[in-house]
């Protein structure tokens, strides 16, 4: 294979949609407004926001999922200096088309070269190498699609080149990555299994992230964490999203994890008696709704910066939510961003208080993490789930700063998963 083929096959899908609709424009269809602008850059626990990016910049998490720092500066300096037509002048990521300076083109290209790299590697006999240079295009085909929105043609390419690149990688590890297929009302939820060993049944933690995550954004958790305590993890989409889009999101967030979980009894190589599930933002609701309606399935949950409740009923607190935030929100529900006050009133259906989950009590430990000035889940919510739970414990960071938050949490995570699951 010649050095530039991945990157030429890439050219070529993208050459196709070099006209579609840009990022900024899918799921609203109004002018940004000033006033709802922050003045400065205001920091959350997965990233920060400016006004001048359209989309919320995940660097705490990008650089824990295995960006490289530079790599990820040097292209978003990239970003900001283009001089290409954008949908929306004061965003700096909006630039229109499959050319240099648009968000998708410029992370894109980066992926493609590691991408050929891994090949290369693993033809010259380097598996090692190989795995690392794989890693990072899945990485950076994943910031390419970011934040995922269904009907974005040029996401759905860099989907497809970074699920591609996962696969190739999977190969690589001790165990190879195994695709399971859950059977649901005529379709399938896909998920992918990562395995410590396959000589017994091992027990396992379902992971989904939020409403700007993909399943093939965990693989760092697990190599560095569950793979060397023994845990196995199962990747999964939350709904509306990558391989799960064709669901929308509804009340009933967690109906396709709880399909899977109930599925787990039959995949050999999983010891469904220990089973635990992560969730971050919107997918920490999924895993407190089953902690409370499948409590005999369900070994251990931990759910960081969880949208469980304020952030759905209380209207100033909704109304922080970034620009990406609202058009990713209303992309899940198939609703336009743009009707606000319509958008607000839908996810009212998402907290769990009002579902009347909260009021209860449920028997599997819950591990409530998150931040005090995190308005997505408030302290009040945090200590809420702890709370719910008869073994439950809250931690609430305060002034740490944002990549330390991140890593602090998951090392709690791993405590937790490790106390409740190997034991």
């Amino acid at each position: 294979m010649e050095p530039n083929d991945d990157i030429n096959l890439t050219e070529k899908l993208f050459t196709r949609v070099k006209k579609v609709q840009e990022t900024s424009q899918i799921s609203n269809r109004s002018a940004p407004n000033a006033d709802e602008e922050p003045e400065l850059e205001r920091p959350f626990i997965d990233g920060s926001y400016s006004r001048h990016w359209y989309r919320l910049l995940r660097r705490p998490s990008w650089i824990w999922q295995g960006a490289d720092p530079l790599e990820l500066e040097e292209v978003l300096s990239r970003i900001a200096i283009s001089k290409g037509e954008r949908s929306h002048e004061q965003y700096l990521d909006t630039v229109k088309g499959y050319v240099p300076g648009n968000w998708n083109y410029e992370w894109s290209q980066l992926a493609g070269r590691y991408h050929q790299q891994g090949k290369q590697e693993a033809v010259q006999g380097k598996p090692d190498a190989a795995l690392d240079s794989l890693l990072k295009a899945v990485r950076y085909y994943s910031i390419a699609s970011y934040p995922h929105l269904k009907n974005d043609e040029l996401a759905d390419q860099a989907q497809l080149l970074g699920t591609q690149a996962y696969r190739e990688a999977g190969k690589l590890f001790s165990v190879p990555v195994k695709e399971l297929q859950v059977p649901f009302h005529g379709k399938t939820i896909q998920g992918f299994l990562h395995l410590p060993t396959t000589e017994r049944p091992v027990p396992l933690v379902m992971v989904s992230g939020g409403i700007d995550s993909l399943s093939i954004d965990f693989i760092n958790l697990y190599q560095k964490y569950l793979e060397p305590a023994g845990i196995g993890m199962l990747a999964l989409d939350m709904p509306g999203i990558g391989y799960a889009e064709q669901w929308p999101l509804v009340q009933d967030t967690s109906r396709l994890h709880q399909a899977v979980l109930n599925y787990l009894s039959e995949v050999p190589w999983v010891d469904h008696q220990r089973i635990a599930m992560m969730g971050f933002r919107l997918a920490g609701n999924v895993a407190a709704r089953l902690a409370f309606i499948e409590p005999f399935k369900l070994r251990a949950v931990v759910c960081i910066g969880a949208g469980v409740n304020q952030v759905f009923m209380q209207p100033e607190l909704f109304a922080k939510c970034p620009r990406m935030m609202r058009d990713s929100l209303a992309n899940r529900l198939g609703a336009d961003a743009a009707d606000w006050d319509i958008l607000r009133t839908k996810c009212q259906v998402f907290s769990l208080k009002v579902q009347g989950l909260l009021s209860t009590r449920t028997t599997v430990p819950i591990l409530s993490i998150g931040h005090k000035q995190d308005f997505i889940c408030p302290e009040s919510d945090i200590r809420a789930l702890a709370n719910a739970s008869r073994s439950g414990k809250a931690i609430v960071y305060d002034k740490e700063a944002l990549l330390d938050v991140h890593q602090k949490g998951i090392m709690e995570t791993i405590s937790w998963l490790k106390q409740h699951l190997t034991i």
